[in-house]
């Protein structure tokens, strides 16, 4: 028996490729470098800007925390101030100021407390949980 003749692309029903369809694909590679380069620098650009944005609102929370501060140092003296006032003594009135502390501490460890069981993602966790498995009473007979 002859063997069979080893069958060309073309006798294969295959056509071969054509120059137009890798100078298509070459540009359109062309074209992908091209846009990933120019996404790249975009990238980059907003990184930095996303970065200096950054460092101000620190500087600027740093500030605002400051004259919050200050203005509760204020609100302490007139506390003081104002129960020194109402016959109360100097050690009673600063007695009075640390109550107020105690209660404006228990107040920010609170949301602290809260804030910080946010950060565990509670409901990425919930939402990754395996479905419980449902009952089904199966019947013997």
């Amino acid at each position: 028996m002859p063997a069979k003749p080893t069958q060309t692309p073309a006798d294969a029903g295959v056509s071969p490729s054509e120059p137009e369809l890798s100078a298509e694909l070459s540009g359109w590679w062309l074209q992908l470098k091209v846009l990933l380069h120019d996404q790249l620098e975009l990238l980059t650009l907003e990184g930095e800007r996303v970065a200096r944005s950054m460092v101000a609102l620190y500087v600027f929370g740093l500030i605002a925390g400051l004259l919050a501060l200050t203005l509760w140092f204020g609100a302490l003296a007139q506390i003081i101030l104002l129960a020194q006032q109402t016959t109360l003594s100097a050690w009673q009135s600063l007695g009075l100021a640390m109550i107020v502390n105690a209660l404006g501490l228990w107040l920010v460890l609170n949301r602290c407390a809260y804030y910080s069981s946010l950060l565990r993602f509670p409901a990425t966790i919930q939402s990754l949980r395996p479905a419980p498995a449902p009952i089904t009473l199966d019947k013997k007979d």
